[in-house]
């Protein structure tokens, strides 16, 4: 294995600067420039060795530093995960997904996983104001930023108002603009609520996070400008990845679901 004086003073290196620190500092920078996006964690301690031409207990003083530095997270037995930046994802009267993410300058996306037409569950029934035994609208999106998952939501629209809704989403329209061609041209956050929970073995696939990490919840119901109920769901966040701000203050301009 080639000495820390070796490489210290080989091209690239910094004379006089720990071999860790460079290679902490290596690191850091690469983080930044988001060059582990596809995986979101860092090749296995071996690579990293490999890589730097260095033993594993300097690698592990780099990697010690990156942790208090709050740019990665060892989880043992499978390895170091980038800590992203924490998302700040506003709740407010006009809560919109896509301005949320396009003001802090991330690309916002979302994947439609399911949508169908079924009897309203219990809860989105009398959020929704609906009879027992009514139609809804069952969609269930996963929510991107820069192509990476922070949250996964439920959301249940009454069918007898929008009917075709369904079809819509299929083109790709983005339910702001579905919305609206239901004659709804702007519509508020009636009510948030914001509970904690452990996620299934299957938010925690979907979401690419450990089944042992809380996460956070976001009961919603969102109505139109005359008070009618459009609306009821719930979106699961990483609470790694997202932060939740409560914005109490004047309504937001609307923008893009």
């Amino acid at each position: 294995m080639t000495s820390e004086r070796t490489l210290s003073s080989a091209p690239g290196r910094r004379s006089g600067v720990a071999v860790w620190k460079q290679i902490a500092d290596t690191l850091s920078t690469e983080i930044r420039d988001r060059a582990f996006t596809d995986t979101g964690r860092l090749p296995s301690e071996n690579e990293l060795a490999t890589r730097f031409g260095v033993n594993r207990h300097t690698l592990r003083q780099a990697v010690a530093a990156l942790q208090s530095d709050g740019l990665v997270r060892i989880e043992p037995g499978r390895g170091m995960f980038i800590q992203h930046e924490l998302l700040d994802y506003v709740l407010s009267r006009r809560t919109r997904f896509t301005e949320n993410l396009l003001r802090q300058g991330l690309l916002p996306s979302k994947l439609l996983l399911t949508a169908r037409e079924m009897p309203a569950p219990e809860r989105a029934a009398h959020e929704l104001k609906l009879t027992k035994g009514a139609k809804v609208l069952m969609v269930e999106m996963l929510d991107e930023a820069n192509g990476q998952p922070i949250g996964l939501g439920t959301a249940y629209y009454p069918a007898l108002r929008f009917a075709g809704l369904l079809d819509m989403l299929n083109t790709g329209m983005r339910t702001t603009e579905i919305l609206r061609h239901f004659g709804v041209q702007d519509y508020v956050r009636a009510e948030s609520r914001i509970t904690t929970q452990m996620p299934s073995e299957e938010t925690a696939r979907l979401l690419k996070q450990p089944v042992t990490r809380p996460l956070l919840c976001v009961e919603c119901l969102d109505a139109d400008m005359e008070g009618s109920p459009i609306k009821y769901g719930e979106t699961v966040f990483c609470g790694d990845r997202v932060q939740l701000v409560v914005n109490s203050g004047a309504d937001e301009i609307a923008g893009a679901e």
